[in-house]
């Protein structure tokens, strides 16, 4: 499930961080599933949680190891795809960073 935004490319956000965030909107990025399908894991599975396959959707969204810091990052404990278009780059790259998935 692609999470993609109308969010726009903030000049002052250096490459790499703003490549890591458009693969983490997009999918194309090296969460756990995507890894999987291109036949570099033997899982899918979330590294944080185990229970679900490890997508985009799942960590910025659902995944419940990440619900308190996605709570101080994102602010909300759960979110809806619909959530995340409203996201600013840099909170989802605060995000991705301090839970070690960027």
């Amino acid at each position: 499930m692609s999470l993609e935004t109308q969010t726009v490319y903030q000049p002052w956000m250096p490459r790499t961080q703003s490549r890591a965030v458009t693969g983490l909107l997009t999918g194309h990025n090296t969460l756990k599933r995507h890894l999987y399908l291109l036949g570099l894991l033997d899982s899918p599975l979330c590294r944080k949680c185990g229970l679900r396959e490890e997508t985009s959707a799942h960590i910025l969204c659902e995944c419940e190891a990440l619900a308190s810091l996605r709570h101080a990052y994102l602010g909300s404990f759960l979110l809806e795809p619909e959530d995340v278009k409203r996201l600013g780059m840099g909170a989802i790259w605060n995000f991705s960073t301090v839970t070690g998935l960027a």
